[in-house]
């Protein structure tokens, strides 16, 4: 009886552990089209950034901000996730939505590159913010 039920969670186990060969999904970092930025943070107190992107298609969802930080340098994009599992929509002006808090921990001037897309040699465009902190 023990060596019966062994084998059935045996093949159980070796059943539930398949791999799919290509994932059902993918990540794509879209532009910033628009963004909501204060003229100047306050040390320590968070901040709310609202930014604005086009969303491509109804396979593309919302999954957070990329962020890049290099001393008081923030690049910012936004990063979806892109579904390979329904038909998807396009959208020819779907323009969404996202924020997030930042708060300052340095009197320095913070500086904000809100990622536009690339140009036709291919390199990265930005936008460039600077924003002064006061204590």
């Amino acid at each position: 009886m023990k060596n019966i039920l062994g084998i059935i969670m045996l093949l159980f186990f070796f059943n539930s552990c398949s791999v799919e060969e290509d994932p059902s999904y993918h990540y794509e970092i879209l532009p910033v089209t628009n963004y909501e930025m204060p003229e100047s943070f306050v040390l320590n107190e968070p901040q709310p950034i609202k930014v604005y992107y086009q969303r491509p298609s109804s396979c593309h969802a919302f999954q957070g901000f990329y962020f890049e930080v290099e001393g008081n340098q923030r690049t910012i994009a936004v990063q979806t996730i892109v579904s390979h599992s329904q038909q998807c929509t396009p959208y020819d002006n779907n323009v969404q939505e996202a924020s997030f808090t930042f708060t300052p921990k340095s009197l320095q001037t913070y500086l904000f590159k809100f990622f536009k897309g690339y140009d036709e040699e291919g390199n990265a465009t930005y936008d460039i913010i600077e924003i002064p902190v006061s204590n």
